[in-house]
């Protein structure tokens, strides 16, 4: 009989840990076990998504046009993109000891380090998130359901003018396990903004990204021996099909790193190009996998 989990999450567009029985152990819940280890450890940092630098990223079709006025140059087709996600517990046993509340910052990055343009980050997308954690222990359909997750995410470039890209939104996350695969469903709501008006700084930089980015994402990662794979799907679910694919595999180097390959199609990987076409395929190294 599987006793009763703990939840921590971990995803961020944030997958849950669970903490494990001694008669089974899943990639999940050694996660969740080296976290817990660490939570009230002030000079610990805990990763919230994957961690990781990707020295060689190649994009066949870079998005040019939002930069016409600031770059002379073209984009270079290669850049480097990396990520930070970190996360703390607010308040952990809330609610008579049923949930866990945390705050998560995510910072991703597209740095032009090799054009001849002065070198720019092309692009940086910040994520602060408030999410509170349920645990469960259900079966589904062959799965555990293991826990839910609802928060609020403000995800932003920073920037202004016309470069400026924002937007707000309230999720809820399921996520269940089976052995070494972890699924997550996340639907998501975006909070509405006013509409823009002309000469004015206020109001939706872009009203139209849900027609790109959808309503929610799926995400797959299963463990294979020493290696991770994983699947991150999206889907606006209208006639015109639009949405995102991303695979992952990342494998051991040594005791501290591992090598990551990530190939993305579709629109969405950044805000600046949510609703830009993206065809890119990275190399590099992860400090922190999902699992």
């Amino acid at each position: 009989m599987i006793g009763k989990k703990t939840i921590l999450p971990a995803l961020v567009c944030a997958l849950p840990c669970l903490a494990g029985t001694e008669t089974e152990q899943t990639p999940l819940d050694h996660r969740a076990q080296e976290e817990k280890k660490t939570l009230d450890n002030r000079f610990v940092i805990t990763p919230h998504r994957p961690n990781y630098l990707l020295p060689l990223s190649y994009n066949t079709n870079p998005n040019n046009a939002p930069f016409e006025q600031h770059l002379p140059d073209s984009l270079t087709n290669t850049e480097i993109k990396f990520q930070l996600s970190v996360k703390a517990p607010l308040a952990r046993g809330v609610m008579d000891g049923l949930a866990d509340i945390y705050v998560a910052y995510t910072n991703t990055s597209w740095w032009q380090a090799y054009n001849k343009n002065s070198a720019p980050f092309r692009e940086t997308n910040h994520e602060p998130e408030l999410f509170v954690v349920f645990p469960t222990n259900r079966q589904m359909l062959g799965f555990d359901l293991n826990g839910i997750a609802a928060g609020i995410s403000h995800q932003s470039n920073g920037r202004g003018g016309h470069l400026s890209r924002s937007w707000n939104r309230l999720y809820v996350q399921f996520i269940a396990s089976r052995g070494n695969l972890a699924l997550s469903l996340k639907p998501w709501w975006r909070i509405p903004e006013p509409e823009k008006k002309p000469n004015d700084a206020r109001g939706d930089d872009n009203p139209d990204i849900r027609h790109y980015m959808g309503d929610g994402e799926l995400q797959m990662n299963y463990r294979l021996q020493s290696h991770h794979l994983g699947v991150t799907l999206r889907n606006n679910l209208r006639h015109d099909n639009k949405g995102a694919i991303q695979l992952d595999w990342s494998f051991p180097i040594n005791a501290r790193f591992r090598g990551y390959l990530q190939y993305f199609n579709g629109y969405g990987e950044s805000l600046i190009d949510y609703n830009a076409h993206t065809n890119r395929l990275s190399v590099g190294v992860m400090l922190t996998d999902w699992l």
